[in-house]
């Protein structure tokens, strides 16, 4: 282990002594065990499977915290090991999705009707891989349109079942009033410049962002469409297209399924894009829906409406959203 090099970086990022200390102490044990599957194994030697197979173990031995699995995408990071990260990033990113989703059907519909959707599916532990995840959502989501009808069931999941809190979405506010003084127009052409400054950033210090490598094509893709990172304005609405989730794959596939796969983002509902049988329903994707239009909620001081327009699990090869914002807001 590179414990030394670990600290230094902890210790860069601000982290308590006490944090520091039980994160190399984490990272430290599960070296010692995986030692014990190979001689000299180390983290480095890993590959995503490989990496699955400690987290598995992390459930079954109760050690699956958010905690510790940041420590991985940490040491993940600072080893270069590309596929343990972005494996442990997937499994963090959303991770409080199905939860959120329980607790606001019993809130919504009551804890009777929601414990009949949720019969015999436990929620899912922190770190299970990626396509018993999608596996999961594919159940659920089957049983709440039966129950509800898809129209409810968007209407369940219109305000995104991330955890988006309003400081979250301060420096977008403070560019609208501060920066761009009210211009949407304005304000949209800042995001994407901006969008495209951290795209370059990436690639100058050649690190992933979210997972993907950004290359000259990447940049010059997200460039060429500015719903990607900005969004354009037509009348109140604001129409956004997400960037592919892995931009360099998703230019080079020529096969369309394969494309759709490089595409989405969700980690709730990605594998299924492998097995027709069990794709996610598309109705799914309002809670994408609701994460696009939440900057705007923030700046305005409001709820929005959100719509899906296109989305890679009903067949598109995009997911596009338009964002009603309140009339009369455009200068």
């Amino acid at each position: 282990m590179k414990e030394q090099a670990f600290r230094d970086y902890l210790k860069s990022r601000q982290f308590s002594q006490e944090t520091i200390n039980s994160q190399v102490d984490f990272i430290a044990a599960a070296e010692r065990r995986l030692a014990e599957k190979g001689p000299r194994w180390t983290f480095e030697d890993l590959n995503r499977a490989c990496v699955q197979e400690v987290v598995d173990g992390m459930i079954d031995r109760g050690e699956n915290t958010i905690k510790n699995l940041q420590a991985l995408v940490r040491y993940a990071w600072l080893i270069k090991n590309d596929e343990m990260f972005v494996l442990v990033f997937q499994l963090l990113d959303g991770c409080e999705a199905m939860e959120n989703l329980y607790r606001k059907l019993g809130e919504e519909v009551g804890e009777e009707l929601r414990d009949c959707i949720f019969e015999e599916l436990p929620l899912p532990p922190l770190g299970l891989c990626l396509r018993e995840k999608s596996h999961y959502t594919c159940r659920i989501m089957r049983r709440m349109e039966e129950v509800f009808g898809k129209s409810t069931c968007r209407e369940l999941l219109k305000d995104c079942l991330r955890d988006l809190p309003d400081a979250y979405y301060a420096a977008v506010r403070k560019d609208y009033y501060e920066t761009c003084e009210g211009k949407m127009d304005r304000y949209l052409a800042l995001q994407g410049r901006k969008f495209a400054d951290t795209l370059r950033d990436h690639q100058a210090r050649k690190a992933l962002f979210f997972g993907q490598e950004i290359t000259d094509e990447v940049i010059a893709f997200v460039e060429a469409n500015p719903e990607i990172g900005g969004g354009v304005r037509v009348g109140n609405i604001i129409y956004e297209t997400k960037i592919p989730y892995n931009t360099r794959a998703y230019l080079e596939e020529t096969d369309s399924q394969k494309k759709r796969y490089r595409y989405c983002h969700c980690p709730w509902a990605k594998e299924s894009l492998r097995n027709g049988a069990l794709t996610v329903t598309p109705t799914w994707c309002q809670c994408s829906a609701g994460f696009h239009k939440r900057p705007y909620e923030v700046i305005f001081d409001q709820p929005v409406q959100a719509e899906v327009l296109q989305n890679v699990l009903e067949g598109d090869p995009v997911c596009r959203f338009a964002i009603h914002l309140p009339e009369g807001v455009f200068v």
